[in-house]
Parts: C-alpha cells; sequence; structure tokens
C-alpha cells in the first residue's frame, strides 16, 4: 500500500447556499452546513478512502474546532502525529457562499494560523522522505513550501496544489522542484501567463508549465473537465456528468483519484479520468468529501466515462 504525507491546510468548513437568486447588500435566505475541511484534509481523506496510507501534517488551534477536526482525521484512518496545536491562534476557517445550484459564488478564508508556521514544525528532520508520495499545498507560507520542496524534491514522487488564484503564486519559485501539479484555469492561467478560454489554450499553459520543469500537470476545467500534460501525452477530457449538489472539494477530490491512479503506475489518460470520476462522486454529495468514496465506486464511475 503506497504511503501519502499531507502538508498544509485544515480547517472548518461552513457552507451557506442560497435558497433563491442572490441579492447583493441584502439579507439572503440560505442553508448553513459545517464540516471538516482544508486542501490537505480533503485530499488525505480522499486518499486514504481510496485505499492509501495517509499522514497529515498541519495545525489547529487549541480550541473545540481544533479538537473536532482532528477527531474527525482520526475517523478516517489518518495519522495526525504531525498536526500541532496552537493556543494563541484560532482554527482556520473557510466559508463558501453558493448559488441554489451550488456553483460557488464566493469564498471567505480565515487562515491567519499558517501565516506565522515555522518550516521545522511541519517536518523537524532534514532527512530525504520516507513516504511514496508528498502532497503539499500552498495555503502554507513560502518558508515552509521551499524547505519541504527541498527536502522531497528527488527523493519521492512531489505534487502540489495551487489552492486559490491569489496562493497560487507562491509555488511560482518552485515549479521545477514538482513531480505533479493540480491546478485550476485561473490558477494555471497565474502561474503561465496563458489566457485559458478552451481547452487548447489549457494545453498551452501546462505546456508552459512543464517547460518549468514540472512533469506532469491536471488542469481542471470546472463542468467542462479537464486537461493533463507528461513528457508522453497531451489530453483534454470532457467532465463526467453528475448530479451536482456542492462543487467545494471537487478539485482535492480530482487531485486524490488522480495521484491515486498516479501511485498505482497507471496512464496519464486513466489517472485522467481517475481524477474526474472522484470528483463527479463529490460533487453530488453536501460537503468537501464523499464518506462513502471508495475504489470500486470510482472504477464504476469511471467505466461510465470509458463507454459512454
Amino acid at each position: 500500500m503506497p504511503s501519502i504525507a499531507c502538508f498544509g491546510a485544515v480547517n472548518l468548513d461552513r457552507t451557506a447556499r442560497c435558497l433563491g437568486e442572490l441579492v447583493l447588500r441584502s439579507s439572503n435566505p440560505v442553508a448553513v452546513r459545517q464540516a471538516a475541511g482544508g486542501v490537505a484534509r480533503n485530499v488525505a481523506s480522499n486518499l486514504g478512502r481510496l485505499g492509501q496510507h495517509v499522514g497529515l501534517a498541519s495545525v489547529v488551534g487549541a480550541d473545540a474546532g481544533g479538537e473536532e477536526l482532528i477527531r474527525a482525521l482520526e475517523a478516517d484512518g489518518i495519522d495526525t502525529s504531525g498536526t500541532m496545536r496552537r493556543d494563541d491562534e484560532a482554527t482556520a476557517s473557510y466559508t463558501a457562499v453558493l448559488d441554489r445550484d451550488g456553483e460557488l459564488l464566493i469564498g471567505l478564508a480565515d487562515m491567519a494560523i499558517y501565516d506565522g508556521l515555522a518550516p521545522e514544525s511541519l517536518r523537524a528532520s532534514d532527512a530525504p522522505a520516507q513516504e511514496d508520495a508528498w502532497f503539499v499545498d500552498a495555503n502554507l507560507p513560502d518558508a515552509c513550501i521551499d524547505r519541504l520542496t527541498a527536502i522531497a524534491s528527488g527523493h519521492t514522487l512531489l505534487t502540489a496544489s495551487t489552492v486559490s488564484t491569489p496562493k497560487a503564486i507562491r509555488l511560482a519559485p518552485y515549479l521545477a522542484r514538482l513531480d505533479v501539479l493540480f491546478a485550476n484555469r485561473a490558477e494555471a492561467a497565474v502561474l503561465s501567463g496563458v489566457n485559458i478560454q478552451t481547452d487548447d489554450d489549457a494545453l498551452k499553459a501546462a505546456d508552459w508549465l512543464r517547460d518549468a520543469g514540472i512533469g506532469t500537470v491536471f488542469i481542471t476545467l470546472g463542468p467542462r473537465g479537464a486537461v493533463a500534460a507528461n513528457d508522453q501525452a497531451r489530453i483534454a477530457l470532457p467532465a463526467i456528468p453528475g448530479a451536482a449538489r456542492d462543487v467545494v472539494g471537487a478539485g482535492d477530490a480530482f487531485a486524490a483519484g488522480a495521484l491515486t491512479a498516479l501511485l498505482e503506475k497507471k496512464s496519464l489518460r486513466d489517472a485522467l479520468i481517475s481524477g474526474l470520476a472522484t470528483a463527479s462522486i463529490t460533487v453530488e454529495v453536501d460537503g468537501p468529501t464523499d464518506p462513502h468514496l471508495s475504489p470500486a465506486r470510482v472504477a464504476d464511475r469511471a467505466q461510465h466515462k470509458l463507454t459512454a
């Protein structure tokens, strides 16, 4: 069983879904939900449900929210020994406002707890990585990203997520260290300078990122699908249909599905399909992860893609 270390955000996800059309500068009726979230946490939980052995290194506050998150992670079988508690900062939170169809209108991130995080808090040793893969998200400050990517580069499969448009640029100095990058259209455009409107544009952005030194690039395009590129192939595929309820966490699910396929030595096309299948399953539930995700369900959803 492959082992994966995830580094990055674990936070409380709050979702407010509009029950009607959004009216700006006015009170809007919504349905509110709270769940465990955070990019690294979402990816870690999905990887665990897909059969991987996963550890998560992060930071939470010494508060009720932090305790809730640790319990949720351990219930998912995630090793939390690398996650520290701080009593001087509140546990991070992310509030997503969705339209009534489940599409994101705005995301509000309170991530101050990560800003002062010292690199040695996440990985005290300079020894090479022992896991089969590392996953790093761009919620971490520059010093942590620098240290982690320097330790892992050349020693394990080093993967990263751009997280958001403002945070994507944090990865720019370290692209040549990365084996795999996961980004959405806007985030890839920020890094590459390519205006992404079509699949061809996305593939051009992927080519630019590969020229910067990344081995494999995945760019998600929302309901249009995703593209992927490495030294063997350049592929664009449409999304796998799903009864979408909540798109929060779809990109993280995609990353977990694609990374699982890569660790199983599958082709780039199969990894792309696995990512799309995992995302398709995840958007059908309220919350950033599906507690019933499994390899069998991903294979079934991927088979639908292959036979469609």
